[in-house]
């Protein structure tokens, strides 16, 4: 019996199988905010309402996968968009041509206001007030006269 005991404990034992290291769930929900799904929903890749998506899966899997093998966030957004191309990211990069999506908004706010600004200014310009009409002018002052004369006489 001590025997059996003996051979037991001497064969090898199976080991639990090794779970992958955790996903830090910051990093992974940070990459995943900077990155639109490529199903055509135009939804961020945390937010894609399709039950069966054909690229949201795909695509938080290879998140998950990247992030797991110790690659940092950009690295990790650099992979996806060689992987998915430029449209995948939700803002684009601010350089070259796509600079003008940065700065276009400002420029076309900043001419608006001056536009406006030049048509206020015009619409409420001092004009000189047109001469009056010299008849009424008199009936006036007479009017006038006659009022503090009777005034003057109460």
């Amino acid at each position: 019996m001590a025997l059996l005991l003996l051979a037991c404990l001497a064969l090898p034992l199976p080991l639990p199988a090794q779970q992958p290291a955790p996903v830090d769930e910051a990093a992974y929900r940070r990459v995943s905010d900077k990155l639109i799904c490529q199903c055509g929903c135009n939804y961020g890749l945390s937010f894609c309402p399709h039950l069966e998506c054909p690229s949201a899966p795909v695509m938080r899997a290879a998140i998950r996968e990247k992030l797991t093998a110790g690659l940092s966030e950009p690295q990790v957004l650099e992979a996806m968009v060689a992987q998915f191309g430029p449209a995948a990211l939700a803002a684009p990069p601010a350089e070259g041509f796509n600079l003008a999506a940065w700065v276009m908004p400002f420029l076309a706010l900043a001419l608006g206001l001056w536009l406006v600004t030049r048509v206020l200014r015009r619409w409420y310009a001092r004009r000189p007030a047109p001469a009056p009409d010299q008849f009424l002018l008199d009936r006036y002052r007479a009017q006038l006269e006659q009022e503090t004369k009777r005034l003057e006489e109460q």
